[in-house]
């Protein structure tokens, strides 16, 4: 099965956005992180549209999500490993949030 996920994360100066569409980034960005650790979507296509500090600042804190996900479940939670993760996690999250003006759809 072929899905396309379409990201625009250039919203910092536009208009406020409605509930709506931080739902539909949210199912989204939680689909890619499904599709990371199960790899059952080999038709998967993504694009995204944004200048390229935006999209660098997604692809960063989607992998820190993932590397932070990943020792939470080797290590435990109150390892030293899994808490220098969430801090790397939780700086891309903010570089995130600066640079598109969206909200991370993961609470930390």
């Amino acid at each position: 099965m072929s899905r396309t996920v379409h990201l625009n994360l250039n919203h910092k100066n536009s208009a406020p956005l409605q509930e709506n569409w931080y739902s539909d980034f949210s199912n989204d960005v939680y689909f890619l992180m499904q599709s990371l650790y199960s790899g059952r979507s080999p038709g998967l296509k993504v694009s995204m549209s944004g200048d390229q500090g935006q999209i660098m600042a997604f692809m960063t804190a989607l992998q820190r999500e993932k590397r932070y996900m990943d020792s939470f479940l080797k290590h435990g939670l109150n390892d030293a490993q899994t808490m220098a993760s969430r801090y790397q996690l939780q700086d891309a999250v903010t570089k995130f949030e600066f640079e598109t003006g969206l909200r991370w759809p993961f609470a930390h």
